[in-house]
């Protein structure tokens, strides 16, 4: 399912996670593992700590793929905190 506009292109989503509802990104990881093209990704709101370990409360889902959104909204789906909205351009977010 690729949203396409009324010229056929296909339009890039807006994919945003609210961090104050994502809490513990690390331990459920539920829309890292059901995106089918791997969309999000995990990263750190802190700079890169050389041979330091990062406690897991630094950590934040991100879109790094965001031009591979099918639109398929299994992501917003299954996220028990409803903290993913994805939108197209002209179109309503989920």
């Amino acid at each position: 399912m690729v949203n396409m506009n009324r010229k056929g292109l296909k339009m890039l989503p807006t994919i945003t996670v609210n961090d104050e509802k994502c809490k513990e990104p690390v331990s459920c990881r539920k829309c890292l593992l059901i995106c089918p093209t791997h969309v999000l990704g995990l990263g750190t709101d802190v700079g890169p700590q050389k041979f330091r370990e990062i406690d897991p409360s630094h950590f934040i889902v991100r879109a790094v793929r965001f031009d591979k959104c099918s639109g398929c909204m299994d992501c917003v789906n299954v996220c028990p905190q409803n903290a993913i909205r994805v939108s197209f351009s002209g179109g309503d977010a989920r």
